[in-house]
């Protein structure tokens, strides 16, 4: 009888997605995250297919973080601030992962196969129409206005060229939804 596998798949994930949040998804390679788990590269050959398998669970799982939050901003009295600052404060707290999200092309076969979706982007165009009493439409206007400026300042966090401190990029973001708020 084989001897019993000591390392399990949820050991490589969490490994493999503490490596991808610390050092980006470029250092994460069967080697690095072997050497993290203290094991051979075969456990993880023996779960996943192979790196690309393994790369895209982490990225769903990054995704999954993403939109767990931007769900939870939805609920908050402004929806729209709370969305633009979300997505703001997932670039300082977590740019290896933006980066690997937002500013790396892909296809829509791997935007799907991550699990990237319009939902969350739907449902807050809901919410501010309902919320503002205006249509859909206006809504959707509103929401693209203020998802474009935020990501710019998010893209450019990310990269560590911003050059403003948080809070004051925090700031600028409140009195931009004020503007799209007022259109």
């Amino acid at each position: 009888m084989p001897p019993k596998q000591r390392i399990t798949r949820e050991m490589i994930l969490e490994t493999s997605f503490s490596m991808y949040c610390r050092e980006g998804m470029e250092n994460v390679n069967a080697r690095s995250v072997a050497k993290a788990l203290n094991c051979s590269t075969q456990p993880i050959f023996s779960y996943f297919t192979g790196m690309d398998e393994l790369k895209n669970a982490l990225e769903s799982k990054a995704w999954m973080l993403f939109n767990d939050m931007l769900s939870a901003a939805l609920e908050e009295e402004q929806p729209m601030r709370a969305c633009a600052l979300a997505y703001y404060r997932f670039s300082v707290e977590q740019p290896h992962l933006f980066r690997s999200l937002f500013l790396t092309r892909r296809n829509k076969q791997e935007r799907q196969a991550i699990g990237m979706s319009g939902e969350v982007n739907a449902r807050l165009a809901d919410i501010v129409s309902a919320k503002e009493g205006v249509d859909v439409e206006q809504a959707r206007k509103k929401c693209l206005m203020a998802r474009i400026y935020v990501h710019g300042l998010a893209s450019l966090e990310a990269m560590d060229l911003l050059g403003v401190k948080q809070e004051d990029a925090e700031a600028m973001i409140e009195e931009a939804m004020k503007d799209v708020d007022a259109t």
